[in-house]
């Protein structure tokens, strides 16, 4: 059995601070909060990750934290992190991004510590303008197929065709709305954003997307938005004013990817 030698540390006062991996290629980040500077704490116990020579983690140990002769914190031996243990910690941590066990609804595509992906079948919805060249109006309207990505870092839709249930390889469009770039990134503004219990509540991210105005596109190429003629405005003017009893699916800008690419670029790789 390998041995873990103790080794000393620096302390760290409390308030915020952020522990950034040496590992260029991972970039990871813990942020630590406290909610006043009055209160007194100890360090007690310390957890280290180990890695071969590709950088790549190889094994965890928890430590407690004792102190030499001058009161300074030192590791003391440790044992090997258990997968229970560590999701354990996070709970205590960050309690609003680890998930309980569940049964996950139909329209859930992936989801877990930090993100959250669903789609939406094509329907009816109430959508909300406010800009110039269409004036402050509300109506309900037809809406394509949308797929949400929610990460730590954002906040994402996309357009699908159809109504059937996206896979890995359902090839992915640019939402046909407002405030949304073309990578898919939402414009947040003054939304509320879903908090607490209601983070993975699909529902709850929907009406804070629709309850919001739309008021400016966010790419501005020709027909980077939408295909349709005349461009964006003309394509939410019918619709508003009821031209349109589907959503002309055949307008929508294809991004280039798939379910699975968009997903590997907004969660794997953390893409803002």
């Amino acid at each position: 059995m390998s041995s873990i030698n103790p080794v000393r540390v620096m302390s760290c006062p409390p308030g915020s601070t952020r522990l950034r991996h040496f590992n260029k290629e991972v970039a990871m980040a813990i942020n630590v909060s406290t909610f006043s500077s009055e209160q007194s704490y100890r360090l007690t116990h310390a957890v280290l990750v180990y890695q071969d020579v590709q950088r790549k983690p190889a094994f965890v140990s928890v430590h407690d934290v004792g102190s030499d002769d001058g009161n300074r914190p030192v590791i003391q031996a440790g044992v090997p992190a258990s997968k229970a243990g560590l999701l354990a910690l996070m709970r205590i941590l960050d309690p609003e991004t680890m998930l309980k066990p569940a049964i996950k609804p139909a329209h859930v595509l992936a989801e877990g510590s930090g993100f959250f992906v669903w789609y939406s079948a094509p329907q009816d919805r109430q959508v909300w303008f406010d800009c110039k060249e269409l004036g402050a109006r509300t109506a309900r309207v037809p809406c394509p197929g949308l797929v949400f990505v929610v990460t730590s870092k954002a906040w994402k839709v996309f357009a699908f065709k159809g109504r059937k249930r996206p896979d890995a390889d359902t090839p992915l469009f640019v939402a046909p709305f407002f405030n949304v770039w073309q990578n898919g990134t939402i414009c947040v503004g003054s939304a509320r954003l879903p908090k607490g219990d209601q983070v993975h509540n699909h529902l709850a991210w929907e009406e804070a997307f629709f309850r919001s105005y739309f008021t400016h596109p966010n790419i501005h190429t020709p027909k980077g938005l939408t295909r349709y003629r005349a461009g964006p405005f003309a394509l939410w003017r019918d619709l508003l004013e009821g031209r349109l009893s589907r959503f002309p699916t055949r307008t929508l800008v294809p991004t280039g990817w798939t379910l699975r690419q968009a997903f590997e670029a907004a969660v794997l790789e953390g893409e803002g």
